[in-house]
């Protein structure tokens, strides 16, 4: 997988953009890498297939779903 760290920030704290280099990420790094935002309050959005999926807390996961509803990319304005 391919990692922007901090591509772009939400409310202040950095947010993390993942894509994968295949289909999809592998579980293993994933798992990690989830585990390693939330120990260090960073947000991410990361990519399966075709699908933008948002880890954070409920307001951050609601508002990249808001974008993505409007045909904009997660860290569009």
């Amino acid at each position: 997988m391919i990692m922007l760290a901090a591509n772009f920030f939400w409310r202040g704290l950095p947010v993390d953009v993942v894509v994968p280099v295949g289909e999809r990420p592998k579980k293993k790094a994933l798992d990690w890498l989830t585990r390693f935002c939330a120990e260090n309050r960073r947000l991410l959005v990361y990519q399966v297939a075709d699908e933008w999926f948002a880890f954070g807390p409920p307001l951050f996961q609601t508002d990249i779903a808001e974008r993505l509803g409007r045909g904009q990319p997660p860290w569009g304005h």
